[in-house]
Formats: structure tokens, sequence, C-alpha cells
């Protein structure tokens, strides 16, 4: 049996790192030949703890690795000493990361997995000054998309692991749609422009609110759907108290039922400043839903035929005015349809993409 430790250093949440862990790990579960321990350290969510022990992980509880580093370290240190781990799978976005993979190797740990979702960091200074010792600190380096893996690895070999999903949850459904409406009030002539994603610098919340309210005012029969939450939530409100849409913003928070909440939207809007490989984006083409989306993103997201990309400096009127002039050709039900066939082909179904991981791990 394959012993694995997984860390994801974000937290164990309900963002996009941690569905993307979930959605490989529920199909590695099937196979007996993998023991799995989750590391939970700097946010703990119980309904997320719950579902990755239904699928049989480990949970192993480590102090907050910003707040108790020191701490952190030597219980870390023991873990991984104790846990005759064969494979460590570390979820980074930068190399401040070399912390875990550093420690694994010291304690003989052969298989060192670093895997990045970014395509930028916040501390982009200690970033710089920490690459070189992070290059030479793992055996594995795998990347939501090329530019996430050119970004961090530079001129190390990766492998791309797309962000895939279970798509079944996601497929059009009438009735769920008139649920899910029905339970956030949105009449049948309004139109839901909706977003997922958590409250930070990157998801770029303040030009999203700002594009609103201009399309908002061109079209008020509309409200914008947001499911997310974060350290950055008073900015979010002091935008939408700053734009007056305060009436027609729905801050729905974290949320674990998102093929229902995507039901109820009818475009998705994804303004970001940076992405490594934005699985909101995947879902939301699953549900048949069109995306205006940044050219900041990876071109790699563009699966059916309904995903938009605009700069970011044409500014928040001609994406407003974009968001108006969208045209439909097929019907919500069929761009659904058509989209699951394309998303199965370009190996973001989790069926068949989970199949690349176990090689990884298995060719280690």
């Amino acid at each position: 049996m394959t012993r694995i430790l997984v860390e994801n250093l974000n937290g164990l949440d309900l963002g996009g790192i941690t569905t993307h862990i979930f959605n490989y790990i529920s199909v590695l579960q099937r196979n007996s030949d993998y023991k799995i321990d989750i590391v939970v350290t700097v946010q703990e969510n119980n309904d997320v703890i719950d579902k990755f022990k239904s699928l049989g992980c480990g949970i192993i509880h480590l102090p907050h690795r910003q707040k108790q580093l020191f701490r952190y370290i030597m219980a870390l240190c023991r873990i991984m000493y104790k846990g005759s781990y064969d494979i460590v799978h570390i979820h980074g976005n930068s190399a401040t990361a070399v912390l875990e993979l550093q420690i694994a190797k010291w304690l003989g740990i052969k298989a060192r997995i670093i895997h990045n979702h970014s395509s930028c960091c916040q501390h982009k200074i200690l970033n710089k000054l920490l690459l070189p010792g992070y290059r030479r600190s793992f055996t594995q380096a795998i990347a939501c998309s090329i530019e996430a893996g050119e970004w961090l690895y530079g001129e190390t070999q990766f492998t791309i692991l797309r962000n895939a999903i279970k798509v079944e949850p996601f497929i059009f459904n009438v009735d769920k749609r008139k649920t899910m409406r029905c339970v956030f009030g949105f009449k049948d002539d309004e139109y839901v422009v909706g977003h997922i994603g958590i409250f930070m610098e990157a998801k770029n919340h303040s030009f999203l609110i700002e594009v609103f309210a201009k399309y908002h005012a061109l079209q008020p029969k509309s409200k914008l759907l947001l499911i997310g939450d974060g350290e950055l939530r008073h900015l979010v409100e002091a935008a939408i108290d700053k734009n007056k849409v305060n009436d027609c913003v729905i801050l729905a928070g974290l949320r674990s039922d998102i093929p229902e909440l995507l039901q109820a939207m009818d475009i998705f809007l994804f303004p970001s400043i940076y992405e490594g490989m934005p699985l909101s984006v995947v879902e939301a083409q699953a549900s048949g839903l069109p995306c205006i989306i940044s050219d900041a993103v990876t071109k790699m997201v563009n699966i059916g035929e309904d995903v938009i990309q605009l700069p970011l400096s044409k500014g928040a009127d001609y994406w407003a005015e974009y968001l108006g002039n969208v045209k439909y050709e097929l019907s919500r039900q069929e761009r659904c349809e058509r989209n699951t066939e394309l998303i199965t082909k370009a190996g973001y179904n989790i069926e068949t993409e989970a199949e690349n991981l176990m090689r990884i791990y298995k060719n280690l």
C-alpha cells in the first residue's frame, strides 16, 4: 500500500484547491492501494473535513503555519517521521512551500510532489529569494496550467494536471434552477450575473462590482450573485456601497452547493487579475453558462464555445457593454449537453483525468 501525505498550504476550506484535491481523492480512494492522510492547519471547515473522512482519509491537525510556525515545524517533522510516507504531495502557490518539501527531504521521503495552482503570488520578493532552494527540494512538479508551471518552475520540467470535475452534478436542470432562483427571490425576468471566488486581491471584486453597476444601469432587471467570502469582505461591501447596488447584490457566503447555485445564474463573470486554472470557470461551463473572463486567465480554460476573454485594461464601461450584448445561439440545455462532451474530450472529467495522477504516483 502506498502511503501519501497531502497538504494544501492555503487551508482546507471551500475554495477551488480543496475542491480539486477532493475530486481526485474521491477517485483514488476507490483503489485500495492508497492510504491518504490530509493535513489541516491554516483553516478548518468541519463540513469539508467530514467529506474527506467519508472518503476514508486520515485527518492530521497541526498548529497554525503562520501564527505558530515553530510548533508547526516540530509537529510536521514528527508526523512525517512517524508516518512512513512514500509520497508527500504539497499544494502550494509559491516557493514558501520549500519548508514542507525540505523537511520531507531531510527525513528521507523520496517522492516529494509540489503542485502549483496559480500564475502569481502576493509575496513576490520572498518567493524570488526562496526559488533556488525550492527548485532543488522536490522530485516532481505539477501545475494546473502551462502559465502556472512556467511562472513558478521556470525551466524545470513539470507535468500538467487539469482541474478536473465530476460533470454529472453540474448538468443543467430546469427544476433545480427554479428552486434555487426561488430561494434567492429572483424573478423570472431578472438576469442573474454570477461569480464564485474567495474575497482576495486576485479575484478583482471591486472591478467586478463596478462592471455590474454599469450593466445594471443599462439593464435594471438584473442581479449579482457573489459566492464566497474572505479577508477582503470589507472592501467588497465598500465597493457595493460606493456603486450604490446594495439592493441588487447578494452575498451568499461560502457554500458547498455550487452545482445548484450555478443553475440559478444566467452568465458567469470572472475578471481575475491573475489565476492558475480556475475550477469555477470549468464548473460554470459544465452548467451551460456563458462566461466572460479576463485575459489574465489561461486560455486552457476555454473548453466550450461560450467563453469570452476581455482585457482588464479596457475598463468597466467596455465590460458592461459587452455583458449587455452577449447573444445565445443555443439554449442553456443545448450548451450544457455540448459542453459536457467537450469537457470530457479536453480532459476535464475527473473520471479520466484521475488516471494521470495515479500514473504519476506509480512512476515516482
